[in-house]
């Protein structure tokens, strides 16, 4: 159905029409009907249901609806896309869903609209019918809705006509179906998968065939890569290389996919498409922690690992509150796929949604989000489908607690769902059954009854007969694996995205997961054995002008390590890796830099690393379909600079060197090439070594430090400087993980700013050290962010002892400028922060500048300079190391 509600006086009647007006049009079209009903004659056995359509409902559908839901309606004015002159169209209903469910009289739209009961929901706006007429379309529904008028004409205007049109051949929406056979082809026998013999046949339908299949080295470092996101050993690849057995590569297959590795990798990848992250995002002065959010990636190890059928790992992730209600598996931290999101300042709306995005487009490739505001302007989708979906996800509650922090249960008392005119809470609309998706009711169950809904939800979506789930699935893996999915959208399958190049091979491979009863394992197994995956990745002129964006999978894809596996193939190379399996996330970018796999990385919704953002890791605020693929300076200033990457190259530059030279430029090769270097190699690099000493470069001492100390602001003395101990998330603070510290109070010091403790003696001071005699001037901003609290006072002391400069800051900024400052070489500036007695809301922001007059690049930058602890310079043999990282043969895989 198809209502809207106007709160505008002056076009409240026009409105009225647009929306539904159910029962309206003319005496022509009235004959018409009763012209049908006449000439089946008395002579005529006739259906007594059917005659009761003819004589009682057909007549008012024509006088009082035809005139704004018919084909004939004038433009502009189909109401809600909704058109009553046929039993398709009927059936389809309009922007509310179906505005009639067989069998259902109290839960028809058309019913709930003509019974004038809801004051914002009455049709025919020019007046009710009469009791008895309502009485006979309530008797009609109830005894099947029985409608003869099977011609469904679109009209000029009707774009759910068109959109059902589109539906209705759409390939994406199709049954899937037993493949057909496929014959063997010159190269491809009949024991060959039929996958390949397709692939097959398009390639030699343009003159093209596979590449040539992979030595086993780059198989072995493929495998590995795609399967447990690891590269392989010298030893490891040593012992491929050498084994002598015709069935080495399944073996190797078959290994890998028993690895506990497999399941942290697969992890990794679903958890793009769960927007996985440790905390909530902005919730204000909520505590932003999901403490227990890696509850949830340990379950997804775990279900990858032991080949958990498809079908209950989504089961179990939308409904296990219903499956392992007491935890007694560890099932119910499935349910952190829909909890683990943003919190939208607890907007329960805005969660809701996020939740329907993750579920529709992350698992059935349905872009249903769109359909909040207005019905779905392309795919089938109504804002009745919507808001079945947002009332499952209200209907149902986070308790919290035990026996699962990420448990959802559906809460006792189910309200009414109703559609949000054009999105807003603030104007519902009419009342709607929970019901899935209307275009998929032929295939699957389409009521949600049970509780909230979310039980019926979660079997329509793991119905084998449902056309999407399986074949999203398939898509999302193969993409994984090979590089490029079959399907460029990975999460959208709607009536935009054109049948793939290769959706033989889709469609088998979706039919046969199912068949062989949804295994994870049995898929990718099948991906990786066949002739496609196993063939080389170069490049061929010939196949290039005629594909070049290889659709028809003539060569291997080439593909870059991703960001957590080139970060664990560093720490690998360097035998700094910690293997172990699960556990809590660990803050990987901060020293003293955790050495743990990188899925365990602790993910901030709210201020994502510059490292991730660099290496293109997905946002964690939304469903990912994909990760951006970028090539930018950045990533290699990060491999050559960065303090996590450099502190892992100490031990391996170390034991390199205690080899001696030859040795251990052998060892470097091994270690991070998995290879023997080439005699030309190994020159060069003994080159290097020799032309490099043994002596390491001196780093540029830095003029900043940070500490506490005891400051008088009447005489401006600065006395008992203690440095601050640690550096944590990008800060000098106390010991303490958490502040306040037991000594310190709240006292740190960052880049832009900082806090003071309570106490005078808990001054935050930023000390610059002059090396040369200069005269000197301060450029500088304080600045006091809070609305609460009493300020913060900022002084300039010299030599400890001479104040040039205080200021006192109070919800606001001041500038902080000195002129003609005289230092000699080992003078002190200190820039002294304290609480003004109080040390409630005093987070500063405090930016100086130090030039002399003369200079146009200043001296030192308060921001500009700002650094954490010291790593010792790199020696000849880390350096070594570090170039051999920073190599492509490293970074890609093949």
């Amino acid at each position: 159905m198809s209502f809207a509600r106007s709160t505008n006086p002056l076009t409240q009647g026009t409105i009225l029409r647009w929306r539904i007006s159910l029962l309206w049009q003319a005496c022509m079209l009235m004959q018409t009907g009763l012209l049908v009903a006449w000439t089946l004659g008395p002579g005529r056995a006739q259906d007594p249901k059917l005659d009761f359509f003819e004589s009682k409902i057909r007549p008012v559908l024509v006088e009082r609806c035809y005139e704004c839901h018919s084909a004939q309606t004038k433009p502009g004015e189909l109401g809600g896309k909704l058109r009553l002159d046929s039993a398709p169209a009927t059936a389809r209903g309009g922007t509310l869903g179906p505005a009639v469910l067989a069998g259902q009289p109290s839960e028809s739209l058309l019913i709930k609209a003509i019974e004038y009961n809801d004051t914002s929901f009455q049709m025919p706006p020019d007046g009710k019918l009469s009791d008895q007429q309502i009485a006979d379309f309530k008797q009609w529904i109830a005894d099947g809705a029985v409608d003869p008028r099977s011609t469904d004409t679109p009209g000029p205007n009707d774009p759910a006509a068109d959109i059902a049109k589109k539906t209705a051949s759409h390939w994406a929406y199709q049954p899937l179906a037993e493949p057909t056979s496929v014959p063997p082809t010159p190269d491809l026998g009949p024991d060959s998968d039929s996958i390949d013999r397709s692939i097959a046949q398009k390639l030699s339908a343009k003159g093209l065939s596979f590449s040539p299949e992979a030595d086993r080295r780059t198989l072995a470092r493929r495998l590995y890569n795609d399967l447990l996101g690891l590269p392989p050993t010298f030893a490891e690849l040593e012992q491929i290389v050498q084994n002598p057995s015709q069935e080495w590569y399944p073996q190797l297959v078959d290994s890998l996919l028993q690895s506990p590795h497999f399941g942290e990798r697969m992890a990794r990848r679903w958890m793009d498409v769960a927007r996985y992250a440790d905390n909530k995002g902005y919730v204000f002065q909520e505590d932003r922690e999901y403490p227990h959010a890696f509850k949830y990636r340990d379950w997804l190890i775990r279900s990858f690992n032991n080949d958990l059928p498809y079908n209950e790992f989504l089961r179990f992730q939308l409904n296990a509150d219903r499956l392992d209600p007491e935890n007694k598996s560890g099932n119910l931290d499935a349910m952190g796929m829909l909890t683990l999101g943003r919190r939208f300042l607890n907007n329960p709306h805005d969660i809701a949604d996020d939740r329907i995005d993750l579920i529709t487009r992350g698992l059935m490739g349905v872009t249903a989000a769109c359909a909040r505001c207005h019905d779905h302007k392309f795919d089938p989708v109504s804002m009745a489908d919507y808001y079945s979906l947002h009332g499952a996800m209200l209907g149902s509650s986070e308790p919290g607690g035990d026996p699962s922090a990420m448990r959802m249960v559906d809460k006792p008392d189910q309200g009414p769902t109703k559609i949000f005119l054009r999105g807003n809470p603030g104007n519902p609309g009419p009342e709607v059954p929970r019901r899935f998706f209307g275009f998929l009711t032929s295939y699957v169950q389409p009521e949600m009854k049970t509780g909230s809904g979310r039980l019926e939800m979660t079997e329509a979506i793991v119905d084998p007969k449902n056309p999407l789930t399986a074949r999203v699935y398939v898509n999302r893996m193969w993409g994984w694996i090979f590089g490029n999915p079959l399907v460029d959208t990975p999460s959208d399958f709607g009536v935009r995205c054109d049948p793939p190049v290769q959706q033989f091979v889709l469609d088998s491979l979706a039919w046969d997961f199912i068949q062989q009863g949804w295994s994870t394992k049995k898929l990718i197994r099948r991906m990786v054995t066949s002739r496609a995956y196993k063939q080389q990745s170069y490049h061929r002129e010939d196949a290039f002008a005629i594909d070049p964006e290889n659709r028809l999978l003539w060569r291997a894809q080439r593909k870059r390590m991703d960001f957590e596996s080139l970060r664990d193939a560093l720490l690998l190379a360097t035998g700094q890796l910690d293997p172990a399996v699960g556990g809590p996330s660990v803050k990987i970018t901060e020293a003293p830099f955790p050495k743990r796999r990188t899925v365990y990385a602790y993910i901030d919704r709210q201020n994502l690393p510059q490292l991730f953002r660099t290496f293109d890791l997905a946002s964690p605020d939304a469903h990912a379909p994909l990760r951006p693929q970028t090539t930018v300076p950045q990533q290699g200033l990060v491999l050559m600079n960065s303090d996590m990457v450099l502190s892992m190259l100490g031990s391996i530059g170390q034991q390199s060197a205690a080899l001696g030279t030859d040795a251990g430029i052998d060892s470097l090769f091994q270690r991070v090439l998995a290879r023997a270097p080439s005699p030309q190699e190994k020159q060069w690099l003994l080159e290097v070594l020799q032309a490099s000493g043994d002596s390491a470069p001196d780093l540029p001492e830095s003029r900043w430090s940070y500490a506490t100390a005891t400051f008088n602001p009447e005489n401006g003395t600065v006395e008992n400087f203690q440095a601050l101990p640690r550096f944590h998330q990008n800060r000098w603070q106390g010991n303490n993980d958490n502040l306040p510290d037991p000594q310190l109070d709240w006292a740190f010091l960052s880049a832009a700013g900082g806090h003071p403790g309570g106490r005078l003696d808990q001054s935050v001071v930023r000390r610059w050290i002059a090396k040369e005699s200069a005269v000197l001037r301060v450029r500088g901003l304080i600045n006091h962010p809070a609305e609460q609290g009493n300020g913060v006072r900022a002084s300039i002391i010299v030599r400890g002892k001479e104040k040039v400069g205080q200021w006192t800051v109070l919800h606001g900024s001041s500038p902080t400028h000195v002129d003609d400052i005289h230092v000699e070489p080992g003078d002190t500036i200190d820039f002294v922060t304290d609480s003004n007695s109080d040390a409630n809301s005093d987070s500063f922001e405090w930016k100086v500048r130090i030039t002399s007059p003369d200079e146009l690049r200043s001296k030192a930058n308060s921001q500009r300079d700002f650094r954490g602890e010291r790593l010792e310079p790199l020696d000849v043999w880390q350096q070594a190391a570090q170039a051999l990282l920073l190599t492509n043969e490293f970074c890609f895989i093949d």
